[in-house]
């Protein structure tokens, strides 16, 4: 998703611009001087950053002008270039759209005019098509390259937030989720106005074109426990080198008391988006003491994330009535972790069965919907649920006190990860100097 792939009529023009890709840094900052948050945010439910296609559209017209004169369709999603290798049709989905800062959230359209604004090309855009339509049918040369029967109908989907939300049960009102990657982010789906996007919530049209799907991201989430296991896991298995240093290091997690003696973690080893938007950020433990164990430091590391994604509920008005959450991802396999995230947000957790296969489950969901074996986007053998966990009140109340003190940590340090970022080596090796 929030992608810009360039297409002539032969094909594609040019390497694809991830979403991810801060190139156009300047280009955001022209974009928000020239038309400025007030309008942006109303119209397009998001902030603009170098993420989005304005910058990245105004850097290909300035850096690459061939690109921009000679392109034909602009797609924005991995999906959209599949759909058309397939069936040949240029169409992205609602939800799409909605992540490039072009939509116009509340007219289900393009918004030309921010393109007019700018002096940017309108007529490249592709077709706005629901997931559920059918955009066309393989054709005899995709047929005969992939094996897939010529003529079989194609539903164009979502991208991978929108099939996970559908797959994690988030697809209908009041149904909230965890996704526990290397990433993660907490989602659900509302019938209700955008939440404030800068509060670091993304405001995604809803697959069915009317509702919303507001998602919370955190840069870094089970990431935090890969690290632990790339600086930790041959120092635990030591001599007899065992293979799951995973389990290894969640078992001693688990022989740590809840709350760790006092000690918290910052699980901001990249940056943050959300509830704040800081790439300066940095990870941090607070509170060693003499006594801390290495038990507790593990733990810790969990607890964390289960406080940050916490600050990221705070962020959106509906969460406050949050009975329960659903755990997707592969962190959703830890036999601690459910635990953890149901007592610091003192809510049922349930993991579902085949927690990493969700966003497949929900592209399954969405043409079967469209296909009419479903009705609406929560039929029960979708998502069983492999375990469920309560809040234990004891342990409630210890991470509600943590977490006063945790969501102070950042707004304190704010000052010190920036002017961290400013310090460089001193190439002479006299230690550091201000950069």
């Amino acid at each position: 998703m929030q992608d810009v792939i360039l297409m002539d009529r032969r094909g594609v023009l040019a390497p694809v611009i991830l979403y991810s890709d801060g190139r156009a840094q300047a280009e955001a900052d022209e974009v928000l001087s020239t038309i400025g948050e007030d309008q942006l945010i109303p119209l397009t439910g998001n902030v603009q950053d170098a993420s989005g296609l304005l910058a990245k559209l105004l850097w290909i017209k300035r850096y690459r002008a061939e690109w921009y004169q000679q392109a034909h369709t602009l797609l924005v999603g991995a999906h959209d270039y599949i759909a058309a290798e397939l069936c040949g049709e240029r169409v992205t989905d609602l939800t799409t759209a909605s992540t490039t800062g072009l939509f116009h959230l509340r007219e289900n359209r393009w918004a030309v005019e921010l393109l007019e604004r700018l002096n940017l090309r309108t007529d490249w855009l592709p077709r706005l098509d629901s997931a559920e339509v059918p955009v066309g049918q393989v054709r005899r040369e995709a047929a005969e390259l992939t094996g897939l029967p010529e003529g079989l109908p194609v539903f164009h989907g979502v991208g991978d937030a929108a099939a996970t939300t559908l797959g994690a049960g988030a697809g209908e009102e009041g149904r909230w989720y965890v996704y526990l990657g290397t990433s993660g982010w907490l989602a659900t789906s509302v019938d209700a106005p955008p939440a404030d996007p800068r509060a670091g919530i993304f405001n995604l049209r809803h697959p069915d074109g009317k509702r919303l799907i507001l998602i919370g991201p955190m840069i870094t989430a089970a990431g935090n426990f890969e690290w632990l296991v790339r600086q930790f896991g041959a120092l635990e298995s030591g001599p007899s080198g065992e293979a799951d240093t995973h389990g290894l290091l969640s078992r001693m997690a688990e022989s740590a008391v809840a709350g760790c003696n006092g000690l918290l973690y910052l699980p901001y080893l990249s940056g943050e988006r959300a509830p704040f938007r800081d790439s300066h950020a940095r990870g941090v433990f607070f509170g060693l003491s003499a006594s801390t164990s290495r038990a507790e430091l593990y733990r810790a590391v969990l607890e964390g994330v289960a406080f940050a994604m916490r600050t990221i509920r705070d962020a959106i008005p509906s969460a406050n009535r949050m009975d329960c959450v659903n755990l997707v991802g592969g962190g959703a396999r830890s036999g601690l972790w459910p635990q953890i995230f149901a007592d610091v947000f003192g809510c049922s957790v349930q993991v579902l069965a085949q927690p990493e296969d969700v966003g497949c489950r929900g592209a399954a969901l969405l043409a079967s919907k469209a296909l009419g074996w479903q009705r609406d986007f929560k039929p029960a053998d979708y998502f069983p649920v492999e375990r469920s966990h309560q809040p234990v009140i004891q342990t409630q109340r210890c991470y509600d006190a943590l977490y006063d003190v945790f969501r102070g940590l950042y707004p304190a340090l704010k000052d010190s990860f920036h002017l961290l970022a400013s310090v460089k080596c001193d190439p002479a090796g006299a230690g550091l100097a201000p950069g």
